[in-house]
């Protein structure tokens, strides 16, 4: 009988600040403060089942690593001649929780199958499908000493999608798909070292080419460990990947009434159909082609000169994004073969809007992650705020991050750039980024972060200071003649109306007093 061993806690260990061992278990774990705050109360609870003497070990050493004290237990389990696949399931789950603890698991007895949901930190935020029976078998003919080595194997092949058949034709399942950078930035930021990095091209700013393997339920995002694990190249990766994807793409383009054209596969590749042009390259018979992938599901393509079409467009986008993971909530125009943002004139306050809370709302994830791993490292690095506001006579949304002396700091990239000295009783100075680039660029040091940060450990000296000071001035005064100009316009709107009569001929002149001069010659001649 085979030994297996579970992890107690027993909470943090004393003289250590509770909120570093927190942080610290929110990356081992990769889950949320909330979900490992049980673990540093330390209850006695059981943390973890089914593990080998090894695995205990590592995984007792890697939380008192945290500040988090811990025991091990020892279990037993069925032999491996005895044990049924529900039995089997059970145990590959607890090493698929040891290698990945975000995820959560179900064993579903009438598929034979295992069915993992990733949880917010996971490294590949996809729901993977695990067919049991074949790894079943393999296990059962295991000896009984190999049986614990092949399970931790099975776990890791898992995870990684190499589970028995899915090698073999891995180009036939490879499909290429569009995401916001972001995604993958946070991915990354919550994955535990050695996972290996997602594979991914540019597309255009905030937007980028990855890859997926599909085959029947189970979906993964394709890492480069993949493309090792199948002796692959990247290229021929995504040249299979899109070969895929227009055999699948038959389906014409359906047309609404309002001009607006769209996908009818639901597949869930409706975004990816973007990178296949000649789809509708010859539906915009006027103008260029503007597409909307507001999620993975839904593509929409009309005419840059379509305003009623563009007007549809958008607000389908904006219900779609209501109800489905977004992908991004911007317009893009195809121009010489390439997507570039587009703002049409009518649409542009809108447009702002959406795309300031998308990045508001990815800058705040990301700044979570950097801050439980700056608090779990000791680090002494200050992740700024990406902060939206109202400016200008328009009151369009803008974006804004402060640079404070003395203070080394992860900034987000945003319109504006405050520079505050708490020490000098001068007021702070706040410039566009790209007005202040060309003056503070050389203190910027840009990190691998998605969306971008910039590292700043100076500030900038009094000569900058002052460029950025007269900067400053020159955009207020801008902004004043602005708003008195829309100020003027307004008042001229509103003014009451004057009625000015026509001109009077000059005979008319001569009338009024030859009638002037009747009357009065009547009432001296009636007196």
């Amino acid at each position: 009988m085979a030994a297996t061993f579970r992890i107690r806690t027993l909470g943090v260990q004393a003289g250590l600040q509770r909120e570093r061992v927190e942080a610290r278990l929110m990356l081992l774990f990769r889950r949320p403060l909330e979900a490992v705050r049980p673990v540093a109360e330390g209850n006695g609870a059981l943390l973890k089942k089914g593990l080998d003497l090894d695995s205990a070990v590592r995984y007792r050493d890697a939380l008192l690593r945290c500040g988090c004290a811990s025991v091990i237990e020892e279990e037993s389990v069925l032999p491996a001649a005895r044990a049924t696949l529900a039995e089997y399931a059970a145990l590959l789950q607890a090493q698929l929780q040891a290698l990945d603890p975000g995820r959560r698991w179900q064993f579903i007895a009438a598929d034979s199958e295992l069915f993992g949901v990733p949880g917010p930190a996971s490294p590949y935020p996809l729901e993977l499908v695990v067919p049991l029976e074949r790894m079943y078998q393999e296990w059962l003919a295991a000896s009984t000493g190999a049986s614990d080595d092949l399970l931790r194997y099975t776990a890791g092949m898992v995870l990684m999608g190499n589970t028995p058949g899915m090698v073999e034709e891995a180009a036939r399942h490879l499909l290429p798909i569009v995401r916001n950078s972001a995604e993958r930035g946070q991915a990354m930021l919550a994955a535990a070292r050695g996972y290996s990095p997602l594979l991914f091209r540019p597309l255009c700013e905030g937007l980028e080419i990855g890859l997926a393997y599909q085959r029947g339920s189970v979906v993964h995002r394709v890492a480069q460990a993949h493309l090792d694990a199948w002796d692959m190249s990247e290229e021929a990766a995504f040249e299979a990947a899109f070969a895929n994807l227009r055999a699948r793409s038959s389906l014409p383009l359906q047309a609404s009434p309002q001009g607006v054209f769209g996908g009818l596969w639901d597949d869930g590749y409706d975004s990816s159909r973007m990178l296949l042009p000649e789809l509708f390259s010859g539906l915009v018979t006027y103008g260029r082609p503007v597409v909307m992938v507001p999620t993975r599901g839904l593509l929409m393509v009309c005419s840059d000169k379509n305003d009623i079409a563009l007007d549809a467009m958008l607000k389908a986008a904006i219900d779609a994004m209501r109800e489905e993971k977004m992908v991004t909530p911007r317009m893009l125009r195809l121009v010489d073969g390439r997507w570039q943002h587009f703002v049409p004139p009518a649409h542009s306050r809108r447009l702002n809007s959406l795309a300031k809370y998308a990045e508001s709302n990815d800058y705040r994830l990301q700044k979570e992650l950097l801050k439980a791993r700056t608090t779990a490292s000791g680090e002494d690095l200050y992740i700024a705020t990406y902060m939206v506001g109202k400016t200008g006579p328009e009151q369009r949304r803008t974006s804004a991050c402060t640079w404070t002396r003395g203070v080394p700091s992860l900034l987000p990239k945003t319109d504006l750039l405050c520079f505050a000295d708490p020490a000098s009783n001068a007021p702070s100075i706040t410039v566009a980024w790209e007005v202040a680039l060309p003056v503070i660029g050389a203190l910027l040091q840009r990190t691998d972060d998605c969306p971008p940060r910039y590292l700043v450990d100076g500030f900038p000296n009094p000569l900058q200071l002052a460029q950025l000071a007269e900067s400053a001035a020159a955009a207020r005064r801008e902004a004043q003649e602005a708003a008195a100009a829309k100020a003027r316009a307004l008042a001229q709107e509103s003014a009451p109306t004057v009625v000015l009569e026509p001109p009077r001929p000059a005979w008319y002149a001569l009338r009024t007093v030859l009638g002037r001069w009747s009357s009065d010659a009547k009432s001296a001649h009636a007196r």
